[in-house]
């Protein structure tokens, strides 16, 4: 995958640099060299022009945390009551970033500042709104509900008459989701409205698929994993009408440090087993490694926006239907966990407004992504109406 995206990314930057560095006459189809003097010019004028309306920008925000409704307790076997309501810290989210994505006709400038929450559905679609280079360099942590994760998005594309190259990493934190793309494709325009692209996406991704708790668990009791991971239990018996016969029994759980972290083994599995999962599952997959994984593409851009600014219909969506693993270890690869070589992924979206009157208007938006066991989805429909 090395590989390819090394050679993605001098194909990319070779083809931008023929384009500045000839001309075209479009009289006689004739593709002219530029003069010495012009080329030296060329690199300062790129930087420039590259850099040129783009946005650099850095925000906070806090927000109230999700409040408890009501009380949480819990008893232990000494009849101890303790108050275990789970209070959530203050949300909150920093986000930096540069960003040069070009509006379509229907997008308007939420705020007068960028903050980081802007999305600008240039950056989806396979087709921009204008040719040439656009991108986004966004980085946001994130705490929402006591959960901390983080956002990211690096997004280059350069958009070409005849062809469009993109590179790109994604992380979705609330998502688990978290991939690096390099994309080359043929672009086809179909009239005034349709754009085909059609090429090969290399993508960097984690072993999806495997699931490694589900696998130690076939041939391992659970408390094994808690033995490892330092907890001890120790076993008690409960004589209810104290006759010296053991009516019930269960386990105490003490951590590492020899601290009781539960009364029962329901207590320490609702309570801190899950933990447990969570860290092995993370250390066995980063143990794994990386994927690497060559796919074909198929786009397809549908854009209108009418002239009276009344009615407009967005639509994108790629289809991924045929792969192959390239790099990284076979036995953990995504066709090996679903068996069989090929599945398809995909992604859509689609958005459509309309004002049908005074004041009158409606919109439908929403998107899908399924990349191989993982989805994300999001949706919205509206009506408007605006008094007099």
């Amino acid at each position: 995958m090395k590989r390819f995206s090394a050679i993605v990314i001098f194909v990319f930057l070779g083809l931008i640099s023929f384009s500045q560095d000839s001309v075209q006459d479009r009289t006689t189809g004739t593709i002219h060299k530029l003069s010495t003097q012009k080329k030296k010019k060329a690199p300062f004028k790129f930087v420039k022009n590259f850099f040129k309306y783009s946005t650099i920008y850095a925000s906070g925000r806090v927000g109230q945390p999700l409040q408890e409704t009501s009380k949480d307790w819990y008893v232990d076997q000494g009849s101890n009551l303790t108050d275990v309501t789970e209070v959530y810290p203050y949300d909150y989210t920093v986000s930096v970033g540069i960003r040069k994505i070009a509006r379509f006709d229907y997008e308007i400038k939420p705020n007068v500042f960028y903050d980081g929450s802007e999305v600008n559905v240039g950056s989806k679609s396979n087709v921009g709104a204008v040719e040439g280079f656009e991108y986004i360099f966004a980085h946001d942590w994130v705490r929402q509900w006591g959960d901390q994760y983080r956002n990211q998005t690096y997004f280059l594309r350069y958009l070409g008459k005849y062809w469009v190259g993109a590179i790109k990493f994604n992380e979705i934190g609330v998502a688990d989701l978290r991939y690096s793309q390099a994309d080359l494709r043929s672009r086809f325009a179909i009239g005034k409205f349709f754009n085909i692209t059609a090429g090969v996406v290399g993508r960097t991704h984690r072993p999806y698929g495997y699931n490694p708790i589900a696998d130690y668990l076939q041939y391992n009791p659970w408390w094994s994993l808690a033995y490892e991971y330092g907890y001890t239990d120790n076993f008690y018996g409960i004589d209810y009408d104290n006759d010296d016969e053991i009516d019930n029994f269960d386990w105490t759980w003490n951590d590492p440090d020899g601290n009781k972290v539960a009364d029962t083994d329901l207590d320490f599995r609702n309570n801190i087993y899950g933990d447990i999962v969570n860290d092995y599952n993370g250390t066995m997959l980063d143990s794994v490694g990386t994927m690497y994984t060559l796919s074909a593409a198929v786009g397809l851009d549908f854009y209108y926006y009418s002239d009276n600014e009344r009615f407009w219909c967005h639509m994108w969506g790629n289809l991924l239907p045929f792969h192959k693993h390239i790099a990284g270890d076979r036995d953990f690869s995504y066709s090996n966990f679903i068996g069989q070589n090929q599945w398809l992924d995909y992604n859509a979206g689609v958005i459509v407004g309309a004002k049908l009157g005074k004041g009158f208007g409606l919109f439908v938006e929403g998107e899908y992504l399924k990349y191989w066991d993982r989805r994300v989805y999001s949706g919205k429909v509206g009506i408007n109406y605006q008094l007099k």
